[in-house]
């Protein structure tokens, strides 16, 4: 008699035995189809072997419960790669996430029945409107007559600089006092 390998093992192209981790992961997906796209498509995100690896480090009872874990949370953070999963439903757009699974399900991108993300909370947030502030460097020219703006540069300070160096507690009328608070409406 001839085995027959399940659809995660055929899209993975990988022996199936009767002691598979993916089998039962499928078996809340209804069509063949389905579940190789899944099984696919968690292999991309997660890799092949890494897929395999968090799989098989769960109990056996719990296997489909982590396959379909990694997936909502795989789309999640295609959604929103920030906050994945947990983000979207905790502002309330858990369809959004539902949807991409859907997308996935059926064998296209996760974004492709995604609508952008649009949060009027976070538009407070935009710091493109906030004016450059004069950074003290000088225009400087070359030899054509172009101006040269210099890169202003990063360097790493000591932990004793650092302690020298004394906060200028003068505030001037072109600067900004920004509060940073996390938080979801």
């Amino acid at each position: 008699m001839m085995k027959i390998s399940c659809n995660g093992c055929r899209i993975l192209r990988k022996g199936c035995n009767d002691d598979c981790v993916i089998r039962p992961c499928l078996q809340w997906i209804n069509s063949p189809e389905s579940q190789a796209n899944a099984t696919l498509f968690l292999a991309k995100f997660y890799g092949r072997t890494g897929l395999l690896n968090l799989i098989t480090a769960a109990p056996k009872n719990l296997a489909p419960a982590v396959f379909r874990s990694l997936l909502y949370e795989a789309c999640g953070r295609i959604v929103n790669p920030a906050y994945g999963s947990m983000g979207l439903f905790w502002t309330g757009q858990w369809a959004r996430c539902e949807a991409a699974v859907r997308a996935v399900l059926m064998g296209s991108k996760p974004n492709d029945e995604v609508a952008p993300f649009h949060s009027p909370s976070w538009g407070s947030c935009d710091i493109r409107h906030v004016p450059r502030l004069n950074t003290g460097l000088v225009d400087v020219r070359d030899r054509t007559g172009k101006i040269f703006k210099p890169q202003p540069r990063v360097a790493l300070l000591e932990s004793d600089v650092l302690s020298q160096i004394q906060p200028n507690r003068a505030t001037k009328e072109t600067e900004i006092n920004l509060e940073l608070s996390l938080g979801f409406h």
